[in-house]
């Protein structure tokens, strides 16, 4: 059923995945507590503080600095949206924990990075890195069904997830007054850039891009999270599993969701796999490697990683991207409200 999912629309719904309800209720509870602190608190741990990508992203409109300099490596592209439309959510956003002597960060690694801690709310820490835990490892389990489906050896991703970039975001989107439309959206269209997304999410608003490229909602249902097919996958499986464009929409309404981004280690090589390859189906991607394809759209959309690689205080070996080899363009650019027979 996983693997039917994975090459049609490329999501699907799963439960009985043993999370206490009682740690997801917790999780969203300390996600409240950090978007409803004092500007001047959070300020502390924004992401600009951060040698890589961890830490608080403000909603807000579009970047404000003005300094065309900054966006020469990623120009010209109207759909970034951080250069155009206004940011109608807030994150906060944590990965794995790692120490300040930690090699891969000390060498420069953008990707492996400490997390920012807010340490005027008890217990953040530790609480949201029991969610963090609890997740992975149904992720995990996610990683040896894939395995399965497409024939591959069982532990052929438990043995690239050693030290893996995952990412889990606690997202707000706040009540508003703008018009729901292409122009003000919650988040705008994309694939993820990693293996596969686990998502909660408490309020309608998530659309994904079915196999006929149209937007349907992706309705909450009690007790289950959504998962969703990232572009890795779909390179080593040569499109056999779809990367799953979604997005979403402005409700208008205050809606809470936390996604965990499933990545692979850094230097994994990603290129389709022999068994999907034929002559019918020659190789449609040129060869990833995984952080630095996930890198690339950090840099990306990261304002002060831009700057430090624009002055010369970081050196990059890896591309910034300016299009999404997985990208596709759905037939009803903007429905509201979707189609509800996302789980068909």
């Amino acid at each position: 059923e996983i693997g039917r999912a994975c090459e049609t629309v490329g999501f699907f719904y799963i439960k009985n995945h043993g999370i206490p309800e009682a740690l997801i209720a917790r999780t969203y509870e300390l996600s409240r507590q950090f978007h409803e602190s004092p500007v001047e608190l959070k300020q502390k741990v924004h992401i600009s503080n951060s040698p890589g990508t961890r830490g608080w992203v403000p909603d807000g409109d579009k970047d404000e600095d003005g300094d065309p300099e900054l966006y020469r490596l990623v120009e010209p592209n109207p759909d970034h949206d951080y250069l155009t439309k206004p940011r109608l959510h807030a994150a906060f956003d944590v990965a794995l924990e790692l120490s300040e002597d930690d090699p891969d960060f000390l060498a420069g690694n953008l990707m492996l990075v400490p997390n920012q801690w807010p340490d005027w709310i008890p217990g953040f820490r530790e609480e949201v890195m029991a969610y963090y835990d609890a997740v992975t490892g149904v992720g995990n389990q996610l990683f040896h069904a894939f395995a399965v489906s497409l024939g591959l050896p069982e532990d052929f991703f438990a043995k690239l997830t050693q030290k893996a970039p995952s990412q889990l975001r606690l997202l707000r989107y706040p009540e508003n007054d703008r018009p729901m439309d292409n122009d003000n959206l919650g988040i705008g269209a994309h694939s993820d850039f990693e293996c596969f997304t686990i998502l909660h999410t408490k309020g309608p608003g998530l659309q994904v891009m079915n196999a006929a490229d149209e937007w349907v909602a992706a309705p909450p249902l009690p007790g289950t999270f959504i998962v969703n097919v990232g572009d890795l996958i779909e390179g080593w499986t040569n499109g056999r599993f779809k990367s799953t464009q979604h997005r979403v929409v402005n409700t208008g309404k205050e809606r809470y969701s936390m996604p965990l981004f499933f990545a692979v280690d850094y230097h994994t090589v990603i290129e389709p796999l022999p068994a999907f390859v034929s002559e019918d189906n020659p190789p449609r991607y040129n060869r990833i490697v995984a952080g630095d394809h996930l890198a690339g759209f950090s840099v990306n959309g990261a304002k002060h990683l831009r700057k430090k690689i624009v002055k010369g205080e970081i050196k990059i070996d890896f591309p910034i991207h300016k299009e999404n080899p997985f990208k596709r363009k759905a037939v009803n650019e903007f429905q509201a409200p979707a189609k509800p027979e996302a789980e068909a």
